[in-house]
């Protein structure tokens, strides 16, 4: 019985060896396409998984879009002059973190006096020394000048003493004060002769006077430590024949940082010589518009505003008293008292909503008079969520901020800071000094910038710290929180934006800065390019 080959016999007219030789070519020819499906089904598969793939980095580059079209200096464009100078820039802080990296160094979370010296030999210090600043618009009475001049002024003041006692709840250690000769309170001794006798003094007293974290057991409380700074200089800036020697040298000072604009929390009160116990505030003010004339000769376009200040820790009728005085003293000098402000560690002292009733006195007192004494306050200097000084501070349509760390615990309320168009004065080094920031790249302006939130670099108490003007802080940021050029300008240019002066004085200040800042950008970009020769 023959079986049937169920389709494989051969085609009539064709051998077996013609029908297997034909068989296998058609085996290879189908393994052949099947190859060619597979690849192209191979390819449609790559196909199919880089579509989602495409689609997930459109979306990401949308989401970068956003994110830089909700950034603070969004509205920047660089001319191909910045750009330059921008990637030299860039080029500059990779060398640094190269080196930070390279040496594995603990660079952001350390002191600032650990690392001063490094900032100091850095040609990009040099650079933002050299950048005009525009404006400081956050800084207090008793802290803007150098410490290591104030020390020499004091000693060769043979009127001038120190208090070398332990403290004893009247006075403190290194504690100065003006005398006549016989009538020093005990414990007081010639600063002059002190250090002639004990030549190490000097660099203890600089030590009593500069808040050095390092130099501080962490057990310290660093706020007292701040406040004794003060309580050991407050008499003798205060002394009439030092007060505007004081003041001359932190002008200028600043103007060698390149700043032309100066807003101060002051302080009224106290001036004093051996002649009166206590002067007038309108002679406090003819002074330093003495000060200001000596200044003028030097730069014209030097213009100081000064923001009233009173205390968190006062009663509602001491504040009320101040909010009088500073509105009688505006009226006088309209260009010069721009507003009025609360200071005290934020944590200790009276909320902001302790003063409702002043606040509601200030509204009625601007309605009253036609006057516009604005508020510049002080909130948000905490990491607690518990502080909603911030909350206060907003609502009351303060035009500044001073500080607003803890502003990053509410979204909310960053969207209505943004809406009402107000500024967050911004002070790395003070906030990482005082132990609110540790690690300066995780500062939260970094964050409110990026958010749109509108912001100025200040130095708060530089003296304090150990340096003057702001240079060291844009250096900080620049590096901490990488920022590029457009950030910078902007920090910078907001410093007159936001600046409490009048319309026709913040033109001025605006048009010389952008005249500055263009000089700034020519001869840093000449500058890096003789580097290259």
């Amino acid at each position: 019985m023959i079986k049937k080959d169920h389709g494989l016999a051969a085609p009539q007219g064709m051998n077996y060896l013609q029908f297997r030789t034909s068989f296998s070519v058609q085996i290879v020819s189908l393994l052949f396409l099947c190859l060619c499906i597979g690849c192209q089904d191979s390819n449609s598969s790559n196909y199919r998984t880089e579509e989602p793939h495409s689609s997930n980095r459109d979306a990401r580059e949308s989401l970068i879009i956003n994110d830089n079209e909700r950034s603070f200096d969004a509205a920047i464009t660089l001319s191909p002059e910045e750009l330059k100078l921008e990637q030299s820039l860039f080029d500059l802080r990779h060398q640094y973190d190269s080196i930070i990296q390279r040496n594995n160094l603990p660079f952001y979370n350390k002191p600032f006096h650990d690392i001063k010296s490094f900032i100091d030999t850095t040609v990009l210090y040099n650079v933002f020394k050299s950048m005009p600043k525009g404006g400081l618009l956050h800084a207090h009475s008793g802290g803007i000048t150098d410490i290591n001049w104030l020390i020499d002024e004091a000693k060769a003041m043979p009127e001038c003493y120190v208090f070398t006692n332990p403290d004893n709840g009247t006075y403190i250690f290194g504690q100065l004060g003006v005398f006549k000769e016989g009538t020093a309170p005990l414990g007081f001794i010639s600063l002059k002769e002190k250090i002639k006798s004990d030549p190490n003094f000097e660099t203890v007293l600089y030590d009593l006077l500069v808040l050095k974290k390092e130099a501080l057991s962490p057990d310290l409380d660093y706020w007292s430590e701040f406040e004794k700074r003060f309580m050991r200089i407050g008499a003798l800036i205060s002394y009439r024949p030092f007060f505007k020697s004081y003041y001359k040298k932190s002008f200028s000072d600043l103007l060698k940082d390149n700043i032309k604009h100066l807003e101060i929390r002051y302080i009224f009160g106290g001036l004093y010589d051996f002649e009166n116990e206590e002067y007038s505030n309108e002679t406090i003010i003819s002074d330093l518009n003495e000060v200001l004339a000596e200044i003028h000769e030097i730069e014209p376009d030097f213009t100081l505003s000064l923001i009233y200040t009173s205390f968190k820790f006062l009663s509602e009728q001491d504040i009320n008293n101040a909010l009088k005085e500073a509105f009688r003293l505006k009226k006088i000098y309209p260009d010069l008292i721009r507003g009025f402000d609360l200071v005290a560690e934020e944590d200790r002292g009276n909320p902001i909503a302790f003063y409702d009733s002043n606040w509601e006195s200030l509204e009625a007192l601007n309605a009253e008079l036609d006057m516009d004494l604005a508020l510049y306050l002080h909130a948000g200097e905490s990491n607690s969520n518990k502080n909603t000084n911030v909350y206060d501070a907003v609502l009351l349509d303060s035009k500044r901020i001073g500080h607003g760390l803890n502003l990053v615990f509410y979204p909310e309320l960053i969207k209505t800071v943004i809406e009402k168009d107000i500024l967050i004065e911004i002070s790395p080094i003070s906030n990482q000094l005082l132990g609110y920031v540790p690690d300066l790249r995780t500062h939260p302006g970094r964050l409110l910038l990026k958010n749109g939130v509108q912001a100025a670099i200040s130095s708060d108490d530089p003296s304090v710290f150990g340096y003057q003007g702001v240079t060291y802080d844009f250096w900080m940021v620049f590096v901490a929180w990488e920022l590029d050029l457009k950030a910078v300008k902007k920090l910078v240019f907001n410093s007159i934006k936001y600046a409490s002066l009048n319309e026709l004085m913040k033109q001025k200040a605006l048009q010389t800065l952008e005249k500055d800042w263009k000089h700034f950008v020519s001869t840093t970009n000449a500058m890096f390019a003789s580097y290259e020769r």
